[in-house]
């Protein structure tokens, strides 16, 4: 198979996108005809197209919202809001990076539109969280009837990632299992910071203790079996909030991030990272 991309950066972001189409968030053909359309290491080209990719399908979705036909509207919303997530990667890089607010707007209306065109639709909710509140979304498992308890997944996004790849990283597979799942955008994440321009923390549990503390109040959820999956960033974050909160009945961290500072030093010349290293040079 020929190699799309050699930029590491555009590698990546491909591949993901072309591995999303297990769930339905992308079209093979449609990944392989807007990357044929990209010039290796060009982000212009790279936000241009995948936009121009999320732009169609959100037409075709909104056509066929109109004609009644929900199934072919969520399925191309779905696909739209990858797309669109997907150009948002590179945006910084681009030569318009004031566009990534608009463009995560659009994305976020697509997903919302999935939200609701499920066949079991989703939930919103607003997570009170010290003078504010979180977004979220709430997903009872397709077989349970309204108020029905069950065990809860919660998928836990890290640092960039879409709130949408929540269902594509777990949460519609829990979903199929007879699981409820819900997400949310904790500080620094998603709507959290683009709309509420609420930063990151460190202390996670800080985060996590409020979310479980809305999801124990509610009557659908079993309080005693609770289970948690900690995304990327929050493979860090999970670990470091499950020494403080302990209502959870299990816990995944994926993958686990157990030095941070790992991604910062690997790109480092080795003489570099050994004078960091070196006991003796602490104080300099």
């Amino acid at each position: 198979m020929r190699e799309t991309f050699k930029h590491e950066d555009f590698r990546y972001g491909y591949e993901i996108v072309l591995g999303s189409a297990y769930r339905g968030y992308a079209d093979v053909g449609e990944v392989l005809s807007t990357a044929g359309r990209v010039k290796d290491g060009d982000a212009d080209a790279w936000v241009r197209e995948w936009c121009a990719t999320a732009e169609r399908l959100e037409e075709e979705a909104r056509r066929a919202e109109g004609d009644g036909n929900r199934v072919s509207a969520r399925s191309a919303y779905l696909r739209a809001c990858n797309y669109f997530s997907t150009g948002l990667y590179l945006i910084t890089h681009s030569s318009e990076p004031e566009r990534q607010l608009d463009t995560w707007k659009r994305h976020r209306a697509c997903w919302d539109k999935v939200v609701d065109l499920t066949a079991v639709p989703g939930e919103r909710l607003r997570i009170g969280y010290e003078d504010t509140t979180l977004p979220g979304y709430f997903f009872r498992a397709p077989d349970a009837q309204p108020g029905e308890r069950r065990p809860l997944v919660i998928l836990n996004n890290g640092s960039d990632g879409a709130t949408s790849h929540m269902g594509l990283l777990g949460g519609w597979a829990a979903r199929e299992r007879g699981y409820h799942w819900m997400t949310f955008d904790g500080p620094g994440q998603q709507a959290a910071l683009f709309l509420q321009g609420i930063p990151f923390r460190h202390d996670w549990e800080a985060v996590l203790t409020p979310v479980v503390d809305a999801m124990v109040a509610r009557t659908d959820v079993d309080p005693h079996r609770i289970a948690l999956i900690g995304v990327s960033q929050a493979g860090y974050w999970v670990p470091r909030a499950l020494a403080f909160e302990h209502r959870f009945a299990a816990a995944v961290a994926d993958p686990g991030v157990v030095d941070v500072s790992t991604s910062w030093l690997e790109p480092l010349p080795g003489f570099m990272r050994a004078q960091l290293q070196d006991p003796s040079k602490k104080d300099a």
